[in-house]
């Protein structure tokens, strides 16, 4: 995706979090980043040492995509030092177990993709 269309992207997300907050919900920062352009923005305004969500699906099956994921989710993880992370999508031990061993909990949910898929070959 081009650089302004993250930028673009990331803008509505946060502008849809913020006004939520000041209707009284209570928001999980969902943090979304690509190559390292991202990470001048894509942070910003997410809480430290708090709760953040972040999405695997189609992240992480192919190696490229998952080198990319990888090295975002650790700039996160330094960055903003959560205290947990829900992961919508599949949280394999090779990515997720060192912030584990951190101390950093992971609550992972599947995807509705692998939900369904799981009901049709029940």
């Amino acid at each position: 995706m081009p650089l302004v269309m993250q930028k673009w992207a990331t803008y509505q997300g946060k502008a849809i979090g913020v006004w939520l907050q000041k209707e009284g919900v209570e928001v999980i920062s969902n943090v979304r980043f690509a190559d390292e352009r991202s990470y001048d923005f894509c942070f910003d305004g997410v809480e430290k040492n708090s709760t953040v969500a972040i999405g695997t699906y189609g992240c992480i099956k192919r190696l490229t995509d998952r080198a990319y994921f990888e090295k975002g989710l650790q700039q996160m993880v330094k960055r903003l030092q959560p205290q947990t992370i829900i992961v919508y999508g599949a949280a394999p031990d090779q990515i997720f177990g060192k912030y584990k061993k951190m101390g950093i909990r992971i609550i992972q949910f599947d995807s509705e993709f692998a939900v369904t898929h799981k009901a049709v070959n029940a």
